[in-house]
């Protein structure tokens, strides 16, 4: 992994991002091993968060961002790590949580632990 799930969190945290849910996918995705999903409070803090990512990335780290016009969902592709930030709002809308519902739901208590 280019950049290690808890050096993500820990930058998403400071960020002051909340509801930040890490949903497993390692053996059930050929293409990612972690998904964050991550609420802003506005659409300024859900932009801000790719620069914020890019700054722990290795210059050499393959990464791919996509959003909507008015940044209120915000992917960023890490290979390994598939992260999204959205508005509180449009996260309440789309629920894609619900996506997930068969996924193991990490403990960020268990970052700790090299995970």
């Amino acid at each position: 992994m280019s950049v290690s799930l808890k050096k993500v969190y820990d930058t998403l945290t400071d960020l002051k991002l909340f509801d930040i849910s890490i949903y497993d996918f390692r053996g059930q995705s050929p293409f990612f091993d972690y998904q964050i999903i991550a609420s802003a409070s506005n659409e300024r803090q859900a932009h801000s968060s790719i620069e914020f990512i890019k700054r722990i990335l290795s210059d050499d780290a393959a990464y791919h961002v996509e959003n909507d016009t008015n940044s209120r969902w915000v992917l960023i592709d890490l290979r390994d790590i598939i992260i999204h930030v959205m508005h509180k709002e449009t996260r309440e809308n789309y629920q894609i949580e619900k996506l997930f519902y068969d996924r193991k739901k990490l403990d960020p208590k268990e970052l700790n632990h090299g995970i």
